[in-house]
């Protein structure tokens, strides 16, 4: 009995440490300090101390969810890792398993895109980087930039969180030094430059 305790002790420190590590490794810290949110399609590891059974990789359907043992369908949307081992542990506890030590990492990011059109040097899609938010200058930098015939001052924003495109101004978006002010892009917003009427 006391062994058990023992090795249910040092697994759980072998997963803490495990996170710490990740926490460390770049493009992890999204995952780790638990900002990024569970997307469709991602894959997630859910480990479960001295349960093999409950320890599984589990893919995000397109609705956002997943089924796991004992509980049955999960929805994860826009949940954190932390929000979703607490979500295990309120489900398993105390039915199932007395105070579970739940781990949650996500395995595997979905790719997320922008696309970027008109005078650029090199149009088409940009991947989004998984630990961080690009800005709409950065974005522009990754297209290579602008080519000669570019109109600077019409630069539209196509989302389906606006209305209608949202137009900026290349001087005044290298300007604004404030990180709150920023522009950020998000996943499936559509850039396009216009071209310079000669």
């Amino acid at each position: 009995m006391k062994s058990n305790r023992i090795q249910s002790f040092l697994l759980f420190l072998t997963l803490l440490l495990a996170g710490l590590c990740r926490a460390e490794e770049p493009g992890a810290n999204a995952a780790a300090n638990g900002n990024r949110r569970i997307m469709p399609n991602d894959t997630i590891l859910i480990r479960v101390v001295n349960e093999a059974e409950l320890t599984m990789d589990r893919h995000v359907n397109g609705e956002g969810k997943i089924t796991y043992l004992w509980l049955g369908e999960l929805d994860l949307r826009d949940k954190s890792t932390t929000e979703v081992e607490k979500m295990i542990r309120d489900g398993l506890h105390p039915d199932y398993i007395i105070n579970p030590q739940v781990a949650v990492e996500i395995k595997e990011y979905v790719k997320q895109f922008v696309t970027v059109n008109g005078q650029v040097n090199n149009p088409g899609r940009i991947e989004l980087p998984t630990d961080r938010r690009l800005t709409l200058i950065e974005v522009l930098s990754l297209a290579r930039d602008f080519t000669q015939k570019a109109n600077k001052d019409k630069i539209e924003v196509s989302a389906k969180r606006f209305d209608k495109p949202k137009r900026y101004k290349y001087d005044e978006l290298r300007r604004e030094t404030d990180p709150a002010k920023q522009v950020y892009v998000e996943p499936n917003d559509v850039i396009d430059v216009a071209q310079s009427v000669i």
